[in-house]
Formats: C-alpha cells, structure tokens, sequence
C-alpha cells in the first residue's frame, strides 16, 4: 500500500510543535554560524555541518571566516587545508566550486535556484533559507525522521525522508510564523535529548510520545 498521508490529529501537532518551541527558549546551543550576517559565511556553515557533529565544525568554520570574507577570497588561496580536520574532502571541492559561482552574483533566495548549486541539496537549501534568510522551509534530516517516527508512532528506514508524506507531516508541523524558532529547537533536540539512544526520562514529549507509550 502506498502511503499518500498520515492522519495525525491537529492537538497533537500542535502539542508538539509548542514543546519544541517551548523547550528551544532556554536550551538552543550557541554557535558562530547562528549569529552571523554574511550570507556567504551562512550557506558554508550548513554545508559544513553536513554528515558532521556541530562540535567539529566550529573550530573549522572561525578558521575559514577569517580568511574567506567573500567568496572571491577562497578563489585566490591555491593552499588551503582548512577542510581536512572535517574529514570529508569532497567539500573542499565543492566549496571551491559554489565559491567560482558566487563570486559575480549574490545568493539566490528562491530554492529551485539554490538547489542548482554546488554542495547544496534539500536540507542545505531549506535551512539556510529558513534559518538565515528569514523565509519559511521545511528541514529534514535523518533526525527529525527519527524523531517524528518516535513520537507518531510509525516505522521508519533510509528512504522514508524522501517520501512525500513525510514531507506533508512536516510541513504541518513547521509553524507558519515561529518556523525558526522551531527549526532550530528541533534541530537541537534531536542532537541532544531525541537522539539514536535517546534521553526518555528527561524528555519533554514523553507524556504523550508514542516510542515510550508502546515501548518501542
């Protein structure tokens, strides 16, 4: 059977939603690339934080932004190893590649042109815009699949944060309004409390969370 939607009721939607919101208030962690204003800077940092734990990134990301103000600056620098302590030198590469593109042109805001660029795919484009831009979006990443199979009751696998109802339950979950705030309370529950072993007895959807509920 082909799933097209799942039917969760708006209460609990909206419970949860308001309890990320809520829990974020006093628990987001703080990170350079969530105060800064240089977009370029911005982009790089979620490119960077791809397949990589925040901690890792930081030391890395204060290192290129003092050397890289704009995009045209990593074009001049033929010796950088700044990416090797990220263990993943494909970014290298593609950073190189996004910076050649963006030194004549600005960011584009529009995610079908975002998605055109280089290192940039569906989480990259989604969090950046929803996070950086002030625009709403949607993420989804192996964590918030996780979280919301949990939490709504249903099985999930490798392909299920491509399927487009899981899509649909996250669009409805993201507020229209508070979708930072929410992005980012989300982002940071499922690194810290939701996690693949998670926190059940400190964690504040465990009232009505269908993993403690069944036992699963």
């Amino acid at each position: 059977m082909i799933i097209t939607r799942i039917n969760i009721p708006q209460n609990k939607i909206n419970y949860f939603r308001k309890k990320i919101i809520k829990w974020g208030q006093n628990n987001l962690s703080s990170f350079p690339w969530r105060e800064t204003e240089n977009k370029w800077h911005a982009l790089v940092a979620e490119i960077m934080l791809q397949r990589t734990n925040a901690e890792q990134v930081v030391s890395v990301y204060k290192s290129f932004c003092s050397k890289y103000k704009k995009p045209g600056d990593l074009l001049k620098d033929k010796d950088t190893e700044i990416f090797k302590n990220l263990g993943l030198l494909w970014r290298e590469n593609q950073i190189k590649k996004l910076a050649d593109i963006l030194s004549d042109r600005e960011i584009p805001e529009d995610k079908d042109s975002l998605l055109k660029l280089p290192a940039v795919g569906d989480y990259i484009a989604s969090a950046y815009r929803s996070l950086h831009l002030g625009l709403r979006d949607v993420i989804i990443d192996s964590n918030i699949v996780r979280i919301l199979g949990r939490y709504y009751g249903f099985k999930t696998d490798s392909e299920t944060r491509r399927k487009n109802w899981l899509f649909d339950l996250a669009d409805r979950i993201t507020p229209v309004r508070n979708y930072k705030k929410f992005n980012y309370g989300i982002i940071d529950f499922t690194r810290l409390i939701c996690r693949p072993k998670a926190l059940c007895k400190i964690c504040i959807l465990s009232k009505k969370c269908n993993c403690i509920i069944n036992k699963i």
